[in-house]
């Protein structure tokens, strides 16, 4: 009989799109496709990846007050990066 509840089915590698507000998107535009793999990706390492993959995106994630939100939630650095999820950097902000 097989085990159902053994192992959850692994998660597959997936295009995921990257958004961009404020004065990252001034700078990289408002959005950009990047491949997570299966198992995943830290935050900081997605940065590297789109560093790569994007003129001046290197400096535009590393500058201060850059903010970043993963499926609308806001996260830190060392942020685990699952395929198909919601990714948004973006400028500090205030309002009032």
């Amino acid at each position: 009989m097989l085990d159902v509840m053994s192992k959850a089915p692994e998660t597959a590698s997936a295009n995921t799109t990257i958004l961009f507000f404020g004065a990252v998107s001034d700078r990289l535009g408002r959005s950009h496709r990047v491949h997570v793999p299966a198992g995943g990706v830290s935050l900081n390492g997605l940065k590297a990846i789109i560093a790569v993959q994007l003129p001046d995106a290197g400096a535009a994630l590393a500058a201060t007050g850059i903010r970043a939100a993963v499926d609308q939630v806001l996260v830190i650095d060392d942020a685990h990066i699952h395929p198909g999820t919601e990714v948004a950097f973006f400028s500090a902000f205030s309002g009032g």
